[in-house]
């Protein structure tokens, strides 16, 4: 009697759920703290089920019949697994941003081009409207932080 490769499909399960939660950092969890430790060893723990099973189907053909599903899941979670642990070792590598503004600090006066390529600073930005009394204006400035 041939028994179903159970420990394949919930290994690979797991390694999915493993690699998916790394989603969760948009919705700002609590204890997002511990999202990068679940994103790496759910995935790895996926793979080492999958593995169990992959035994099982080499170690008892008789019971479990077939041999292409297993490495198939094994691949994919590897895949999985070591992308996570590739993702969870090199987010460190980013340098830090010691001259980056705070939350709430002024920013320094720059001038850039705008999108019809003429030059204006923030100050320019930030000037009143002119003769006319009203409320200051407001500068939106969005940082993106890289590395390149």
């Amino acid at each position: 009697m041939r028994r179903r490769r159970g420990s394949l499909w919930l290994g690979l399960a797991v390694c999915l759920v493993g690699a998916l939660s790394n989603l969760f950092y948009f919705l700002n969890p609590p204890g997002q703290a511990a999202l990068p430790w679940i994103s790496l060893l759910v995935p790895i723990a996926g793979f080492a089920i999958v593995v169990f099973g992959l035994w099982r189907t080499y170690a008892l053909p008789e019971n479990y019949g077939g041999r292409i599903l297993g490495p198939v899941f094994a691949i994919v979670c590897l895949i999985l697994a070591g992308g996570s642990m590739s993702g969870f070792f090199h987010a460190r590598d980013l340098p830090a941003s010691a001259r980056a503004p705070r939350v709430g600090q002024k920013a320094p006066d720059f001038t850039l081009a705008d999108s019809e390529g003429r030059m204006v600073s923030l100050s320019q930005l930030l000037a009143g409207p002119g003769e006319k009394s009203g409320p200051p204006k407001s500068v939106l400035l969005i940082f993106y932080r890289g590395y390149w």
